[in-house]
């Protein structure tokens, strides 16, 4: 088990997991790069039964390319994304890596959305890739 925390970028919403890490990857797709505002963003997928979070969070809806409903968690105030649940991967949650206090963890294992990832970003060779998202 491993112990995660992390919070947004005014303190208002923390969050803890005492969980198993399931997946660490970097997503290429647009829906993570409009979220984030950055090249791609990483996820660390875990059990969402694990997360406790204090404060609430602003929810947006959305559907995915694949047509899952997805959620984006993000503080009201400062607009840090947190977390995110997708209902194809039912029981999980990913949290964004940017947020974690436990930085010397995120190690990715995988790129997801190469297919619409910028082309300029540098992506690692080492790391399996794939056109969208797997499974």
């Amino acid at each position: 088990m491993t112990k995660l925390t992390g919070k947004c970028l005014c303190g208002k919403i923390t969050f803890s997991a005492d969980t198993d890490i399931k997946l660490m990857a970097n997503c290429h797709c647009s829906d993570c790069r409009a979220a984030t505002g950055a090249a791609y963003g990483t996820l660390v997928f875990v059990a969402a039964d694990s997360l406790k979070v204090s404060g609430t969070p602003k929810v947006f809806h959305h559907k995915a390319d694949s047509g899952s409903d997805m959620e984006k968690h993000f503080c009201p105030d400062c607009g840090s994304q947190l977390f995110g649940k997708n209902s194809n991967r039912a029981g999980m949650v990913s949290l964004r890596a940017g947020v974690l206090d436990q930085t010397d963890l995120v190690k990715p294992t995988v790129n997801v959305y190469l297919s619409s990832k910028i082309a300029s970003t540098p992506v690692d060779s080492a790391l399996k890739g794939f056109e969208k998202m797997p499974g």
